[in-house]
């Protein structure tokens, strides 16, 4: 008789529990490199916005170079002077590589007017989208795109220092030390914006803040002055008076800001036009980048002590600055 032989096949197929800890395994890989990628996507961005920083300080040493002093961080009409409604940040226009716009800007237009705005679309210079304007970090696309007068919004904005905007310095009003900012109004005279050259920043220009971050609102509507970096009542400028991403609220014009909710940007009605005031704040985790008057960038903590933050927010205060 032939005997008959059998080989037992083997199955090389994944069983269920075999599939089931495999996919396990890869949800816990992807679960550990997640926060990675995303702390080194953090840090390419908060490198960007070091960089852009720096290329306002450039700007900043190239209007130095040819006014013999900063761009006043604001002016508003004034018949006898023949000034308008302007901020910094159209003057600098030259020298951040945006000769285009530089060469239509008109110095005895108002920001509100044609060339300036183009009445309910983004045609005019203001509303022209420029890079260096945004921190990669930060909401994009909630620029000011709807009502009459629409324009670009900002995350970099002027050190206003320890008083409020349209407050005076060196009167009781002012908090922690009596020096000024580089960019202010002389004794809070909205009509009389400061001149400030680098011989007037007798405390250091290492020691003193020239720009630092501010945030973006979230709506697109035009009724919101945070980060309205064009307007020269709007938030085109950060203050001292608290620390970095304070819990404190912004006091805004009332009426001109929405509630959106964010708990990193707080505001309320300030209680009188001359009481405004605003923190540096950013999307970068436990603080903010600033830039310095030579030209050098650091990041700042939230838990810079106040008096250390006010003392770097004045240029002629006469303080010593130990730490940041």
């Amino acid at each position: 008789m032939k005997m008959r032989t059998y080989r037992k096949c083997s199955n090389s197929a994944f069983t269920l529990v075999e599939l089931l800890v495999v996919i396990a395994i890869i949800g816990v890989l992807v679960a550990l490199l997640l926060p990675a990628v995303q702390a080194a996507r953090e840090a390419a961005r908060r490198s960007q916005c070091v960089n852009q920083l720096k290329q306002w300080g450039l700007a900043m040493q190239l209007h130095h170079d040819a006014q013999q002093r900063l761009p006043y961080g604001c002016t508003s009409y004034d018949l006898p002077t023949k000034r308008v409604r302007q901020t910094w940040v159209v003057r600098l226009w030259p020298y951040i590589e945006q000769g285009n716009l530089a060469r239509q800007f008109d110095l005895k237009t108002d920001f509100e007017l044609p060339p300036m705005t183009i009445t309910g679309t983004m045609n005019g210079l203001t509303g022209q989208f420029v890079a260096l304007y945004y921190c990669p970090s930060d909401v994009t696309g909630t620029d000011q795109i709807s009502g009459t007068y629409q324009r670009r919004r900002g995350n970099y904005v002027v050190n206003w220092g320890n008083a409020n905007f349209g407050g005076a310095f060196r009167d009781s009003e002012l908090v922690g030390f009596p020096g000024i900012a580089p960019f202010s109004h002389v004794n809070g005279r909205p009509l009389e914006p400061l001149d400030t050259s680098f011989a007037s920043i007798t405390d250091g220009t290492s020691n003193t803040l020239m720009m630092s971050e501010y945030l973006i609102p979230t709506s697109p509507e035009d009724n919101d002055w945070r980060a309205d970096i064009h307007n020269n009542e709007g938030v085109h400028r950060f203050h001292t008076l608290q620390t970095p991403n304070s819990s404190a609220p912004d006091l805004i014009k009332n009426g001109w800001f929405q509630d959106n909710g964010d708990p990193a940007m707080p505001a309320t009605a300030a209680s009188e036009d001359r009481k405004q005031e605003n923190a540096a704040r950013s999307r970068h985790n436990g603080g903010v980048n600033a830039l310095n008057c030579d030209g050098s960038v650091a990041f700042h903590s939230d838990g810079i002590a106040l008096l250390v933050w006010q003392a770097l927010g004045t240029m002629n205060g006469g303080e010593t600055v130990s730490s940041n």
